[in-house]
């Protein structure tokens, strides 16, 4: 998959593919972003055109109302994998400014047309661009059709009577609900992170830890121990982890601490990818190490008997 940083040079020609759009922030990827990039990428093939997604980095929300900047589900590499995962062509990344908010719509269309050859958007029912989203669908049905691009809209997708969406996935992972996140995303929660130095607390009782450096801004699931598969280069190996501050060693630090089954390789300065499959327990303080100990033995049981029935993750 192809991917620009900004708008890209119009390559005009006769090699030039017609191009099918879509543009959205897609954080997290979930089943009901991937809905409309399969309709995206079904009608790219139809014209023998290209499959183009459109996003913003950072969140337009992280610009316009910074308070309130929502925690990232896909850091910008995670959404270009998935991305890539569904057959998209070219993904399409603008730096989200309080200049371009202030676009108009027309404006915003105009420049869509210099920078691709345009010949169909595929968007949610609801989406609009330009400043106070005056680019809605009729607008844009109008725009479309005096200069020759078709607008096609996909349906919000519902489970149980609840629209799927970024800001339910979210809270989800905030508060505990794993199982709800993995069921709305379409694939277990993961993250992409460095293995870094800790303070090797858990080799002190037996337990050594991959140290996860977390990107600055990526949401986390609640404190508590979970059974993932965490996969090092292309291999995925079980991992029992906790996320949290390790209360009982007076930690102050939100840490992701991975203990690998059956592993006693060096991966510090790895980039690992790590897949929540199911929470476990929450995180508590223990009275003492042994007691602590005891229960990490408990918790790496339950995790390789529950990872036995839940393979390592195709296509992450």
């Amino acid at each position: 998959m192809r991917v620009d940083f900004g708008l890209p040079q119009r390559e005009a020609g006769a090699g030039e593919r017609p191009a099918v759009l879509t543009i959205g922030n897609f954080d997290g990827v979930h089943r009901g972003h991937r809905l409309l990039l399969d309709t995206l990428v079904r009608r790219a093939r139809e014209i023998d055109g290209e499959a183009v997604v459109m996003t913003f980095d950072p969140h337009p929300r992280c610009v316009l109302d910074p308070d309130n900047c929502p925690q990232q589900i896909t850091t910008l590499d995670e959404k270009r994998d998935l991305v890539a995962g569904a057959g998209v062509d070219r993904l399409v990344v603008l730096e989200f400014t309080r200049t371009l908010s202030r676009w108009s719509a027309e404006h915003f269309c105009e420049q869509l047309l210099a920078a691709l050859p345009l010949r169909a958007l595929v968007v949610g029912h609801d989406f609009a661009l330009g400043h106070k989203r005056r680019g809605d669908i009729p607008f844009l049905r109008d725009f479309g059709g005096a200069h020759g691009f078709t607008v096609e809209t996909v349906d919000a997708l519902s489970e149980r009577g609840e629209v799927i969406s970024s800001s339910g996935v979210r809270t989800a992972l905030l508060t505990g609900d794993l199982a709800r996140a993995n069921r709305h995303l379409g694939h277990p929660y993961f993250i992409d992170a460095w293995v870094e130095h800790g303070e090797k607390v858990g080799r002190r009782i037996g337990y050594p830890t991959a140290n996860l450096a977390i990107t600055p801004g990526k949401c986390l699931p609640a404190r508590g121990v979970y059974a993932m598969w965490l996969k090092v280069g292309a291999q995925w190996h079980m991992a029992a982890t906790n996320v949290g501050y390790r209360p009982t060693f007076g930690g102050d630090r939100l840490t992701v601490e991975a203990f690998l089954l059956d592993f006693d390789g060096d991966i510090y300065r790895e980039r690992v990818r790590a897949a929540f499959v199911q929470r476990l327990r929450e995180e508590r303080r223990y009275p003492d190490v042994e007691s602590l100990t005891a229960q990490i033995a408990r918790d790496v049981e339950q995790t390789r008997r529950l990872l036995a029935r839940h393979p390592a993750p195709a296509g992450l």
